[in-house]
């Protein structure tokens, strides 16, 4: 079904507009880093059901025939030479070893365990950082979208002074001058048209990426820098710290890091231990000059036996192996706390970033209104000549910047909370 879903989303994705949630759902079943993450955790659920059945009995069938070619004889004197054996042998049977105590079963148990935990955590991890980074491609085209309208829109506006310009040459109002300088500032906007069009360009490249498409893949997008998330974001630091530490995968891949550590000394431990097993074999043999075997040529042979292996010289690999697995339980700590502080620190960065994007938004936004109500002003005024054109493309400007700044403030907005939430582990907002 889900597959179903994904093909479902990949026909919009070349038909129609694609929203968020439908990105990250193409994202999370197309992107390789997601399959593979999720594949390796697939592997660890073999391998830990597997060693969790260390003591189940192992059941072995043997069939054979054989042909000996070298028949040892007795020679008796007055009596000539008697064979010492059969030309034609036959064997059939099955064996059962019972494991009775055997430490490295439980102990490669658990440590199977622990690992399939962790890869768990990371395929999670995985999944989130896939997401952050097509929610920063979508917000990208979006923003790329907003300055390719600002640029389009300035441009239009110079080229209507310059139009207006040119009326005001022909009638003696403005001079010479004053109508190359409308000429200049038109065509000073055709470089960052051309600039935000290749932006365009190269954030719909990522974007397919970033969704595990090709790069030439074509699509619309549907949604809007403005629109805020519908799910709850942490009010407080400390709010979204408590999260983390219940939440984040990467916290919880840290801890089971530490544990697979552990469980790899155990594991090296047990070698030293002895092993008990119980053994027992069925088999039938029999014996003949020729090939012509019957039931009755064969005769039944039961063994049953109790193994008692207790390990006293390895040529030092165990010692190596134990010493090996410690020095590895050492850096798995250093690894898990190195893990832990840089969590740590990408959720205040996070917080920070976040609160800075509000700022800047709320700030930005103002300056908008503004900087519109300065260049409608301008306008009026050029038309009526109470400005010069230089003054008017000083106010268009100002509202160009302004926009831009405007959008580039929502763009960190829009990243910020998504950062945030990845820190704090909260991302199923972002996978509904």
């Amino acid at each position: 079904m889900r597959y179903m879903v994904a093909i479902t989303l990949l026909i919009s994705l070349n038909a129609g507009a694609v929203t968020l949630g439908e990105a990250v759902e193409i994202a999370l079943h197309n992107r390789g880093d997601v399959q593979s993450a999720l594949m390796s955790y697939e592997s660890a659920v073999w391998t830990s059901r597997s060693a969790d059945l260390w003591f189940l009995p192992q059941v072995n069938g043997q069939l054979a025939f054989s042909k000996n070619y070298d028949i040892q004889e007795m020679t008796i004197p007055g009596m000539g030479s008697i064979p010492m054996g059969s030309e034609y042998s036959s064997i059939a049977g099955i064996s059962v070893s019972v494991p009775l105590f055997v430490p490295q079963g439980p102990a490669g148990s658990r440590m199977s365990s622990r690992a399939e935990e962790l890869s768990l955590q990371q395929s999670r991890a995985a999944e989130m950082d896939a997401v952050v980074q097509v929610i920063r491609a979508f917000y990208g085209v979006l923003l790329a979208q907003e300055m390719m309208d600002v640029s389009a829109e300035a441009l239009a506006i110079a080229e209507a002074g310059y139009e207006l310009a040119a009326l005001k040459h022909d009638v003696g109002t403005i001079s010479r001058f004053e109508l190359l300088q409308s000429r200049v500032a038109a065509e000073n906007r055709i470089p960052g048209l051309i600039a935000a069009q290749n932006a365009l360009e190269n954030a719909y490249a990522g974007f397919a990426v970033a969704l595990g498409q090709d790069s030439d893949a074509h699509f619309q997008i549907e949604g809007s820098l403005d629109a805020e998330p519908d799910f709850k974001i942490p009010e407080t630091l400390e709010e979204a710290r408590a999260a983390m530490h219940l939440n984040n995968p990467d916290l919880q891949a840290a801890e089971y890091i530490e544990l697979v550590g552990d469980a790899g000394v155990d594991m090296a431990r047990a070698s030293f231990l002895p092993m008990l097993v119980f053994q027992t074999d069925l088999s039938y043999i029999a014996a003949r000059n020729d090939t012509d075997f019957e039931i009755d040529d064969y005769d039944r042979n039961l063994v049953a036996s109790i193994a008692l292996q207790i390990p006293l010289f390895n040529g030092f690999s165990d010692i190596s192996d134990f010493n090996s697995a410690r020095a590895q339980r050492v850096a798995s700590e250093a690894s898990a706390r190195s893990i832990r502080q840089v969590t740590d620190l990408s959720l205040v960065s996070a917080w920070n970033n976040l609160q800075a994007a509000r700022e800047g938004v709320t700030a930005t936004r103002s300056t908008v209104e503004l900087a519109t109500e300065g260049a409608s002003i301008a306008n009026i005024s050029y038309e009526a000549g109470m400005i010069t054109r230089l003054e008017m493309d000083q106010s268009f400007l100002a509202l160009t910047t302004a926009r831009t700044n405007h959008a580039n403030a929502l763009y960190n907005l829009r990243t910020a909370e998504a950062e945030l939430m990845r820190a704090a582990g909260l991302m199923e907002g972002y996978l509904k």
